[in-house]
């Protein structure tokens, strides 16, 4: 069809490995490729799911998990569970297995023949093999962050899709092992085109009060702000494992059925009463008479034959029950079960609205600790994040102009799809495991940045001569004032801006010398060169940390684009400006954005922000854990007997400052546990950073140690009330003491039942002030508002026993032979809750801009310039151009470029995202129109297609799929293309739109 300039919508086959351009099928597809068994409508229906729980990683590393190996810590080898599982379903059409990890079933299916492949594409095509789930991993759902689940659903889905084609679309979400449940997650789910949601960890009293009011399958609506985000969400009676009695596999011990009436030791009309017996008790669980019952656990089917035929006796010895039909059946099956009877009886399922944290397993036992576990891992997981997304764009670049370095970045793309899993980014994993994440994650970012030199160096070269390798690297422990490249006397700095808009980003470099000429594309650059916030006396590696940073800013970084920096040091008049002992009360910053500091006991006292002041203090505290009997505070759980945090101390604290010429720093020492660095830019950024360094927290043998930061507010009244975003998201509300669903007795465990997963933002508002206040985090922490104008975040904790939920050690990590020391930002800011529509920005909106700046903060790498073209910078600027734009335009405010990314041969997967939500701000909170014709500056786009948030399935495909109607809520149509102007996108709040793009190199 004919468009505007040419633009033709692309309906390529997505399914396939080539894909076949501008064509699709005449007929539509199913929506699953299920195989079901009859319902009896006058029985209760059993459906039993045969499942294997397998951890990518958690008391073994992936590849012990996969292989097999290392029995003594656990017997469990994920090939083996794929290979017999496939090899029981063979000729067995009657039985069902679902598979649900991508990462561990594509490690599997590189080593099978093609004959066995043939089999298993057969077996998913009847529907005997269902994939559920579908991503690289089980992802946690209060760590992770959106972005990052998205892009492993994504990865995931791709090697289903060219695998299996339509039969291998996942259309259940499987999240039975995460703790605790998030509304974002739900939402994404509906984004990705799901049709039902499994779940399996919630309160105990929560889940005992769905039981008594039959309210196991409910309605859960993901958003507040989009349509269509009603997803049917259930969870198993009891727990995702084989009830007891019942678990046939190796690794339990269990008699098996003996159905041959004639041997002394038949048991099959026993085993039948007795679990008819427990599905009685079912009976009252449940609205419908569908019944979702899983038979499997973590690491079974290792040798699935022994299960599959003690499970066909079982279900053979029900054929004659007269009131249970017992089958084989799939969460798909089941889904459309209930919706059937729901449909035929008239009944009307619960909503629910919030999500499903904190979660507790019982008395005493809230797994609010996992929100802060491992600090150092959870920012890692951030790091890799912001590489990834700049490399995917960068080699998008690359490759329209001819060199496709894709495969550079699968590695890192699989690395942050297990960094995902919920036994990773939580820190519940073995010391051993988390340090093979590290060791995953690092090798990734090395094999992915390695071709950034060449890339960023073609992009910036002069003449179509050869390939220009920049040999540019992340410097990954800058962060403990340690960098090879700019320890050295001359140095080349490339700051890359992953966002779509022009961002100034702040260079802090690890530097040896006290003069620097600092050359970029709009000349010299002035800086400071500040003493370093620590000695990092602890850190041994083989090149020391310095004791000075050099800072400067590299402005306006065009959008997906690029600034070069040369720099050399020089002599000169002394520019290192060394920290000077606080004596009397001083202001630092700018008229807009300062702070003071109490003189008498050295914290903060007032911060101004945008010219308005508030008194706020900040200190550090902790709780001890609990540790003396019972459930005790470990990797999952938070639990203290402190009425009140403990003060890191109570003396006036050592103070010290900087006052630059672009910063002024306020270094605080508390103990020799905790400092931190008060940090305002002498600009309009409109935010106060705090640099904190915690770490060897000391504990004694009967007690842990969990550091917070308290900010309090004076004067606010937030009455009980807080929000915290959803993995980076939505924000919900929270109320102290207070639970939608059910009710409890907060005085069991008054600090950690009000814990919260913080993965980007908290936020008090004080309504008859009109005033907001947030902290932004640089990694998932928990956080809390234990009283009006208070919010804490937990930065740390170093525990002495195991809480006992099976990971066999406790939480006490250190690093080169000390206790682990962790160091990381928050960021300060408030302002009005409402605006008028006169162009002031809410204090949402601000919160919203700085969020996405520091997530995708521009990547910096360099590379020493001591010989070569590199040698003087009359030479670099000879042969390169020191700036690059990648967009020809900024986009709008309240846009986000999601994803750009290569996508299967030819094409490329873009999403945009509207980031506000309604009504957080008069302007910004509007729908917005984008016109994305002649955007980038190296290629124009010259076909489209838009497709689920998933990448998997024509949008066009799935609007004309049969949809699941729950109580009568009759999904309306998404928003497509316009077929006459497909270039121009609308976009309302918080909705996400994905497209894969064919492009022409301009």
């Amino acid at each position: 069809m004919c468009t505007r300039l040419g633009i033709i919508l692309i309906f390529l086959n997505l399914a396939a490995v080539s894909p076949k351009p501008f064509t699709r099928d005449a007929q539509l597809t199913p929506a699953t490729c299920q195989a079901c068994h009859p319902i009896d409508v006058e029985k209760i229906n059993i459906h039993l799911v045969p499942h294997s729980h397998d951890d990518v990683g958690w008391l073994k590393t992936v590849d012990q998990y996969y292989y097999g190996n290392q029995k003594r810590i656990q017997y469990a080898g994920v090939q083996y569970i794929i290979s017999s599982s496939i090899q029981a379903l063979i000729g067995h059409p009657d039985r069902r297995y679902i598979q649900v990890e991508t990462a561990f079933f594509w490690k599997w299916w590189q080593h099978q023949e093609d004959a066995l492949k043939r089999q298993v594409i057969e077996l998913v095509n009847n529907g005997q093999l269902e994939i559920i789930n579908g991503a690289w991993s089980m992802n946690d759902e209060a760590a992770s962050h959106y972005q990052s689940t998205i892009d492993q659903f994504t990865w995931g889905f791709r090697f289903l899709n060219d695998t299996f084609g339509d039969c291998g679309r996942p259309k259940v979400g499987w999240q039975i092992d995460p703790f605790g449940h998030s509304r974002e997650h739900a939402s994404l789910m509906t984004q990705l085109g799901f049709q039902g949601l499994v779940i399996g960890r919630l309160d105990y009293r929560d889940k005992m009060k769905r039981r008594l009011d039959k309210n196991l399958d409910f309605v859960w609506r993901g958003s507040a702000n989009l349509n269509n985000s009603e997803i049917f969400t259930t969870m198993f009676p009891d727990f995702y494992v084989t009830i007891d009695g019942y678990c046939f596999d190796v690794l339990c011990n269990v008699e098996p059925i003996v159905d041959d009436e004639k041997n002394p030791d038949y048991n099959l009309k026993k085993k039948v009463e007795g679990f008819a017996n427990k599905m009685d008790q079912y009976e009252s669980y449940y609205q419908t008479t569908q019944f979702l019952v899983p038979m499997g656990g973590d690491f079974n089917y290792q040798a699935a034959e022994i299960n599959f035929s003690n499970l066909d006796k079982l279900i053979n010895g029900f054929k004659a029950h007269k009131k249970y039909n017992v089958f084989y059946s799939t969460p798909s099956c089941y889904i459309k079960a209930v919706n059937d009877e729901i449909a035929r009886r008239s009944l009307t399922l619960r909503k629910k609205t919030d999500d499903f944290f904190p979660y507790a397993s019982e008395k005493h036992a809230y797994w609010t600790g996992y929100f802060t576990s491992r600090p150092t891992s959870k920012r890692f997981e951030r790091t890799g994040n912001n590489i990834l997304q700049a490399m995917k764009q960068l080699v998008t670049f690359s490759r329209v102009k001819g060199d496709d370095r894709e495969s550079s970045i699968t590695g890192l793309r699989e690395a942050m799809g297990i960094m995902q899993h919920h036994d990773a980014i939580t820190g519940t994993e073995k010391a051993a495991v988390a340090k093979d994440y590290a060791r995953l994650l690092t090798q990734a970012i090395k094999d992915a940045e390695a071709p950034a030199g060449v890339i960023i160096g073609n992009l910036l070269k002069k003449s179509f001569q050869n390939d220009v390798d920049l040999k540019l690297s992340t410097c990954l422990l800058a962060n403990v004032s340690i960098c090879q490249t700019t320890q050295k006397d001359r140095f080349v700095v490339a700051v890359y801006n992953p966002l779509a808009r022009p961002v100034t980003h702040y260079v802090r470099l690890p530097v040896e010398g006290d003069n620097f000429k600092i050359s970029g594309p709009d000349g010299d650059e002035i800086y400071d060169v500040v003493h370093s916030m620590s000695k990092f006396d602890h850190v041994k590696e083989s090149l020391k940390p310095t004791s000075k940073n050099l800072v400067f800013a590299a402005k306006e970084i065009p959008p997906l684009g690029i600034k070069l920096y040369y720099v050399e040091k020089i002599e000169g008049e002394e520019e290192f400006r060394a920290f000077e002992t606080l004596s009397e009360n001083d202001y630092f910053g700018t008229d807009e954005n300062g702070f003071t500091i109490d003189t008498n006991t050295g914290r903060l006292n007032s911060v101004t922000i945008n010219g308005l002041t508030l008194n706020i203090t900040q200190d550090f505290m902790y709780y001890q854990g609990y540790s003396s009997g019972g459930r005790v505070s470990g990797a999952y759980v938070f639990r203290t007997t402190d009425k009140q945090a403990k003060l890191i101390t109570s003396e006036k604290l050592e103070v010290k400052f900087i006052k630059g010429k672009l910063v002024d720093e306020v270094l605080q020492v508390y103990s020799p546990e905790v400092s931190q660095v008060i940090r305002v830019y002498k600009d309009d950024s409109g935010f106060i950073e705090f640099d904190w360094l915690v770490g060897n927290l000391q504990q004694d043998s009967n007690a842990g140690k969990e550091v917070i930061t308290r900010f309090a507010v004076q004067n606010f009244s937030n009455k009980g009330v807080f929000y915290t975003d959803s993995n980076g998201r939505e924000q919900i509300r929270r109320e102290l003491n207070k639970r939608s669903d059910y009710d409890y007795d907060a005085t069991d465990d008054p600090i950690s039942s009000n814990y919260y997963p913080v993965t980007s933002k908290i936020v008090v508002k004080d309504e008859e002030r009109n005033l907001e206040v947030a902290v932004l985090n640089d990694r998932a922490q928990g956080g809390s508002s234990l009283g009006d104008g208070v919010i804490e975040l937990m930065v740390h904790r170093r525990l002495v026993r195991d809480d006992g939920f099976g990971v066999g050690e406790a939480l006490k990590e250190d690093e080169y032979g000390k206790g682990l020391y962790a160091r990381g930002q928050h960021y300060l800011v408030f302002g009005p809750i409402t605006t008028e529509d006169d162009g002031e920005k809410s204090a949402a909106a601000i919160e919203r801009d700085l969020a996405r700046k520091k997530l995708l903060a521009p990547w910096v790498l360099a590379v020493a310039s001591t010989e070569g073209p590199f040698s003087s910078l009359e030479n670099t600027k000879s042969f390169i151009n020191f700036k690059f734009a990648g967009l020809t335009r900024p986009l709008p405010e309240n846009v986000h470029l999601l994803t750009l990314e290569p996508w299967r041969d030819d094409t490329y997967l873009l999403r945009l995202e509207h980031v506000m939500e309604k009504g957080e701000d008069a302007v910004l909170s509007k729908p917005v129109v984008v016109d994305i014709e002649n955007l980038f500056t190296g290629f124009q786009i010259s076909a489209i297609g838009e497709t689920t948030l998933g990448a998997n399935q024509w949008l066009d495909d799935y609007e004309r799929e049969e949809k699941l109607v729950w109580n009568d809520n009759a999904p309306t149509p998404w928003m497509t293309l316009d077929e006459n102007d497909p270039l121009k996108i609308e976009l309302h709040p918080m909705q996400i739109r994905t497209f894969i793009i064919r492009v022409e190199a301009k």
